[in-house]
């Protein structure tokens, strides 16, 4: 199991602390000044560190081949490869893997040292000899890594996680992605937009595709009229909040002119008409596209049975997991047809944005073809949160895993005002009283903060006792006796074998720890129901970097024959709408036009917090005309200003 997030928690008697970009290591002045946002990694992460000190990575002798002198450290890091390190186990690892941390070596290991509980470093933590970077200069990383990369720009957020002062942030663009060796797979290239500045928006519009002759034989389904492949690499510009590829499945030609008239985007031939299926009408930098239309996930786009839907039959999509060629896991695609592209973006720059975007599909050789990869993304309840403005609320849901799967991938989608997102193993309901059945979290911890009770005193308990193995469970029986007990303590010692009970080892990590064999005394203490923090499996902290939390091998929930309680998660969120920082509350002002309405409630200047109708009701004396009522409840809505309560996953049948 491999598991990484963000930085941010709760702190001191249930108070909520953010520490995301922007935060607290806010600066109101500065006394450096840098270019870029790599040139502040350079400078506060490798030179801070040690790693540009003599003896470690600098010069012909430095470590591990990698010279991190100012020159030509991008050069060293950015789709560089790496050598020493088995790509089964970490597939497409490089140095630096614009757009994916968790493929970048280098974050792999600064992670390794600052949040070893969260992140594991394949050959060793980083720096040596040298103190862990912060939480905020790793976050720089972070942000860095997963804006693209860039060698020039400024990534918006990284000024106010040191004292460092940089230009205002212009366009990012991303270095193109490269395709897949030749025979090994194919790339398709989203049709080129450009966003106005200051913008948001959500458009569809679809292109055409042809894979015939371009992959191996050997990865062609059983009748030759698909396409099996095992990985898939994208790289976007950094303006997405979302972007969703999926096959066309309706019946409506791609020469029907319902999707209006086809022109090159981008390249040298840009807006000039073409005819879908001529691949080659708008040369190499070029692709013939229907125009943009805006419309919310492409519903009623088109003919009408365009929408991506909740992308479960996607081939790319960001707010879902990714296939990434472990266990003989593949996916399956039609040889040639329509792709919708759907792509809801901003721009926060006073300068149009170009928006490009690349995906990598690798074929799946004979051997590799082993289990179909299933996705899922639970919308049921998508639209349940109602947030009073200056207020918090927490809303959980269940959702059953169909009999006989093994979970691959878990993760989330909120917008920025969901600040936690945790997942427990199990169907933990209000047992009782008014809201008996309703889902809940069995974790009260956070009582101190204003949160209704969802149980109105009742307890919160799964019905069928824990739904995965506890820690220390060998058999799987979801108990964990005395001898599964001294089993585990054998395999701490090193004198059993791991294999023996993996359940044992809770963060798969290879070796099993004190804290872990403590996890598992509790488990066998408190059996069942009544430990919910053995049932906790997810936990994510920062909405823009979601936690993808991944089971290597598949994880079964449930024995065969159980029941659907046991095959239950039980996922809940925590929206904060300005009650940790007023400032961050919704407001009518800030709301996009395409955005959910928004009627105020309460004051953002005057009497701030206070109910109101007007700004009148907001003065803060009588006579004055200080007061502004701007502050709104959120709810569901398409915008970042608006909110979602989404669960994404994927899992396969043995």
């Amino acid at each position: 199991m491999r598991v990484g997030c963000s930085a941010a928690a709760f702190l001191g008697g249930g108070l909520l602390l953010l520490a995301t970009a922007g935060g607290a290591a806010a600066q109101s002045s500065c006394q450096e000044h840098y270019d870029s946002t790599f040139a502040v990694i350079q400078t506060v992460v490798f030179g801070r560190h040690g790693c540009t000190s003599t003896g470690c990575h600098v010069g012909p002798t430095a470590a591990a081949g990698l010279d991190l002198s100012p020159d030509v450290a991008y050069n060293n890091l950015v789709d560089h490869p790496v050598q020493s390190i088995s790509t089964d186990q970490y597939p497409g690892l490089a140095r630096v893997v614009p757009g994916y941390k968790a493929r970048s070596l280098l974050w792999l290991n600064l992670a390794g040292a600052t949040l070893p509980s969260q992140w594991h470093a394949p050959l060793r933590p980083m720096p040596i000899g040298f103190p862990a970077l912060t939480l905020d200069e790793l976050d720089i990383v972070r942000l860095w890594i997963e804006n693209g990369a860039t060698r020039e720009g400024v990534v918006p957020g990284t000024s106010d996680l040191v004292d460092a002062c940089l230009p205002p942030p212009e366009p990012l663009q991303v270095e193109p992605l490269p395709p897949p060796p030749s025979g090994a797979g194919v790339q398709l290239r989203a049709p080129h937009q450009v966003l106005p500045p200051t913008s948001e928006r959500e458009t569809c519009f679809v292109s055409y595709y042809d894979l015939t002759g371009h992959v191996p034989e050997e990865s062609l389904g059983p009748n030759g009229d698909t396409f099996r492949y095992k990985r898939v690499d994208a790289r976007q510009d950094p303006l997405s909040h979302h972007a969703v590829v999926i096959v066309y499945q309706g019946a409506t030609p791609i020469e029907s002119t319902v999707w209006g008239p086809f022109a090159c985007r981008g390249g040298a031939r840009d807006g000039t008409s073409c005819i879908p299926t001529d691949l080659g009408a708008c040369g190499d930098d070029g692709v013939c596209a229907s125009p943009p239309v805006q419309a919310v996930a492409c519903i009623g786009y088109g003919p009408g049975d365009a929408s991506i839907g909740v992308g479960e039959k996607s081939l790319f999509n960001t707010m879902s997991v990714a296939i990434d060629g472990r266990n003989g896991i593949y996916e399956e695609i039609p040889l040639k047809g329509i792709l919708v592209w759907n792509s809801h973006a901003f721009n926060v720059t006073d300068s149009p944005a170009p928006l490009d975007i690349w995906i990598n599909l690798y074929a799946a050789a004979k051997d590799e073809q082993i289990v179909p990869l299933q996705r899922f993304t639970d919308v049921s309840a998508i639209a349940k949160m109602h947030v009073p403005a200056f207020g918090l609320e927490e809303i959980c849901q269940h959702h059953i895993l169909p009999a006989g799967s093994r979970v691959l991938e878990l993760s989330s989608h909120v917008h920025q005002r969901g600040k936690r997102f945790r997942i427990f193993a199990g169907d933990f309901a209000c047992r009782g009283g008014p809201h008996n059945g309703d889902p809940c979290s069995p974790m009260r911890s956070d009582r101190s903060l204003p949160l209704p009770d969802p149980c109105a005193g009742a307890p919160c308990q799964s019905s069928q006792g824990l739904a995965a193995p506890p820690p220390g469970d060998c058999n799987r029986d979801l108990h964990v006796s005395t001898d599964e007990l001294v089993m585990s303590l054998h395999i701490a010692l090193g004198s059993v074998s791991r294999d023996r009970c993996p359940d044992a080892d809770v963060n798969q990590d290879g070796e099993i720890t004190v804290d872990e064999l403590v996890m598992a005394v509790d488990a066998a203490i408190h059996p069942g129901v009544g430990n919910p923090q053995a049932s906790l499996i997810y936990t994510s902290l920062t909405y823009s970097d979601p936690l993808v939390l991944t089971y290597d091998p598949p994880k079964l929930f449930g024995a065969a024959g159980s029941s659907a309680a046991q095959r239950t998660l039980t996922y809940c969120a925590l929206y904060d709408n300005g009650y940790s920082n007023p400032l961050t509350v919704k407001r009518r002002s800030q709301t996009p036009t395409n955005g959910s309405p928004c009627k105020p409630t309460n004051c953002t200047a005057g009497l701030v917090e206070d109910a109101c109708t007007s700004n009148s009701d907001c003065n803060s004396t009588p006579g004055t005309t200080d007061g502004v009522c701007d502050a709104c409840p959120v709810g569901f809505g398409v915008t970042t200003e608006d909110e979602m309560f989404v669960l994404a996953g994927s899992h396969v049948f043995e």
